[in-house]
């Protein structure tokens, strides 16, 4: 999604035209292209400004500006409208869908799902923040990386120069070809009228609910829960009599259809799921079928499953199959999920109990404090590193190994047991579009083989909000190793997944799949500087490059870019949980400079700085280095030629001084301490 120009004239506001996006144009041009952009639409605009009631004063100001300016404009929060048909009504029918962020609006999901599926149907967005010392994450944060304009509000109010600012940006969108569903919103019922549900009184703890268009898939998915033993019901909501009770479920499995869309008491079943926040797992029944109503909206960022008939479900893929990977879907979601203020509770109870400790430690209470303020238009810049160039003097020989589920772990979630995110520092995370599959599953082999500790979204890495799944794994990852194709370039997730990985300050590690693909010059700049590699077929990897294999290559590469990156922290909680993290941390602070020790530490492994409190985020070899007489000296544990070279098993830092040595009965070599 390409993003407009920036204007230096805005006062209260500052304005990001997505430079790292986009080639700058002199400030010069900036200013005139600026002051010709038409104030007032030549075609009514339609704008949705989408915030959380705590923010609503301030939707309601700029509500009233874009009005004066001639454009049709709508807020929704998580509260109005109720009706899911008018949410989703309100979205497919916006030529601009305006984001006020907020904390409070990150962690409601009502909030979020409006925005997955202003995604889900290409809307123009505009990101408009609001909390100076907050910037978005997860699928917020991935999502509003693509907007067509990014501005920081100040003061909290909407002042004349953001008006301008914004309807210069408006005006210059296409109005958007409505379907066939868009109502006006004036026409439409916004209240929650919920007579047509009906509830049974049959308890289950995973209920699938079906119209008679997908009953034979419906019934299908049923019979093979049955074989494995999981407690199902079966509702055919066409009968308008259910069975089972939607309220004692623990998840809702809906079979997907267009005669599901248009009956009303599916509709009314999915409110009351919604209301109950009851996860589900949709499944989508009809080839090629995609929803134009309300159920786009229930369903926005959900992994979803296409199983249209039972060759469809039980075809191979890989070592799996759809009905497997729903099951196993299924069965994570019925684990039971803790609220976000109940986690919250419990790091704010350990919190405290460790202020408490740090007070004892104090000549006064409370420290000095850091000022906090964060420049979120500014992208993070990832560290940059001289690579040698590979040689080897002796026979390395490259074995791929296929690998299976049996054979080894699956690459750990980055959402926990719960669906929440986890950070959890990895070394790589693989990009790429769908066609490129094949290629790429090799490569995650070889990876595995040598201990890279990589993001894959088949086998494990993808579960619940396919946005937020993709978006924590771009947060956790040191590098972005992507495989580049024409595809790639056209696909509007792929641009997203790559265009936050550079607001977070990734590293990359580029891998062209095809010849001839042509990139926009902010993607150029972008991947300028960082190893880029053209393989065109598996056979490519296996080609010596100084005797050293290629795959070897670009897997040494990737270890070592990536230990130079230093942590990437998410501020990923309420207001009360960062006050008592950044008091902890500036009381750790004063305790070091009252002592007069210095809290940080270099450490002699990775050279990354550390503190006392610091809990693993290093590695060291698992093995030993062997070799340099008649094979090509590397570690057994992950192939790395050289004797420094970073470590393949996850440990704590450490500032004791390393020496490397030989065990005289063996001839192999290691770091003492490791």
């Amino acid at each position: 999604m390409g993003c407009g120009p920036s204007n230096n004239g805005v006062v209260n506001a500052q304005v990001n035209s997505n430079a790292a996006f986009t080639p700058m144009l002199p400030s010069t041009q900036q200013q005139k292209r600026a002051s010709n952009a038409p104030k007032t639409p030549s075609a009514v605009k339609n704008v949705l400004i989408t915030c959380h009631t705590n923010q609503q004063n301030i939707a309601e100001q700029l509500k009233r500006g874009l009005i004066n300016d001639k454009f049709t404009c709508y807020i929704l929060t998580e509260t109005t409208p109720q009706s899911i048909v008018a949410r989703a009504n309100l979205i497919r029918w916006c030529d601009v869908f305006i984001v006020l962020i907020s904390r409070s609006y990150q962690q409601t999901f009502f909030c979020m799902e409006t925005i997955n599926y202003a995604k889900d149907v290409r809307k123009s967005i505009i990101a408009i923040l609001t909390e100076s010392n907050f910037q978005p994450y997860g699928a917020l944060g991935a999502i509003s990386a693509t907007a067509i304009r990014s501005m920081i509000l100040t003061n909290n109010a909407i002042s004349e120069d953001v008006i301008t600012e914004l309807s210069n940006v408006i005006s210059t969108q296409t109005n958007k070809k409505n379907s066939k569903n868009v109502v006006d919103p004036e026409k439409i019922e916004y209240n929650n009228n919920n007579d047509d549900f009906i509830d049974g009184i049959n308890q289950c703890t995973i209920l699938i609910c079906t119209v008679d268009d997908g009953s034979t898939v419906g019934k299908l998915v049923y019979d093979d829960f049955v074989t494995k033993n999981l407690n199902v019901g079966f509702e055919n909501l066409s009968k308008a009599d259910p069975k089972f009770s939607v309220r004692k479920c623990t998840v809702f499995v809906p079979i997907l259809s267009p005669q599901f869309e248009q009956t009303s008491i599916c509709r009314s079943t999915f409110e009351e799921v919604r209301r109950l926040r009851k996860p589900i797992v949709p499944v989508i029944a009809i080839k090629n079928w995609k929803s134009e109503d309300w159920l786009g909206l229930t369903i926005a960022g959900c992994t979803f499953f296409r199983i249209s008939d039972k060759e469809n479900a039980y075809k191979p893929f890989y070592d799996s199959n759809r009905m497997t990977d729903l099951r196993v879907e299924v069965e994570v979601a019925c684990r039971p999920i803790p609220s976000q203020a109940e986690r919250e509770q419990a790091e704010m109870k350990v919190l405290k109990a460790k202020i408490e400790e740090c007070k004892s430690k104090l000549r006064t209470w409370p420290p000095p404090r850091k000022p906090r303020t964060m420049n979120s238009m500014a992208d993070r810049q990832p560290v940059r590193v001289t690579l040698e160039e590979p040689s080897a003097k002796l026979r390395f020989a490259h074995i791929h190994h296929t690998i299976t589920r049996m054979d080894m772990k699956a690459p750990p979630p980055m959402l926990d047991e719960y669906g929440l995110p986890k950070r959890r520092g990895i070394d790589c995370m693989i990009s790429y579009q769908w066609d490129s599959q094949e290629l790429v599953r090799k490569v995650y082999e070889d990876m595995s083989m040598r201990e890279i500790d990589t993001w894959f979204d088949i086998w494990g890495s993808m579960q619940g909000n396919t946005n937020e799944a993709m978006a924590t794994g771009v947060e956790c990852a040191k590098v972005l190793l992507v495989f580049l194709s024409k595809a790639y370039i056209e696909s509007s997730n792929c641009q997203m997944e790559f265009r936050y990985a550079v607001k977070r300050g990734k590293a990359f590690v580029i891998i062209r799949t095809e010849p001839n693909i042509q990139m926009e010059k902010w993607m150029l700049e972008t991947i300028q500087g960082f190893p880029q590699y053209d393989i065109f077929s598996y056979s490519a990897l296996e080609t010596l490059i100084n005797g050293v294999p290629t795959i070897d290559v670009i897997i040494q590469a990737v270890r070592k870019i990536a230990q130079a990156q230093p942590p990437d922290i998410v501020d990923d909680c309420s207001k009360e949980l960062f006050e008592l993290r950044c008091l902890l941390d500036d009381a750790r602070d004063t305790i070091s400079a009252e002592t007069g020790q210095s809290r940080y530490k270099t450490c002699t492994r990775c050279n990354q700085q550390f503190d006392e409190y610091t809990k693993g985020g290093c590695k060291n070899h698992r093995a030993y280095y062997v070799g340099g007489n008649i094979i090509e000296g590397r570690w057994v544990c992950c192939r790395q030629q050289e004797k420094d070279s970073p470590g393949c098993d996850p440990c704590d830092h450490t500032d004791i001084v390393r020496v490397f040595t030989q065990d005289p009965s063996y001839g192999t070599w290691t770091w003492q301490p490791s």
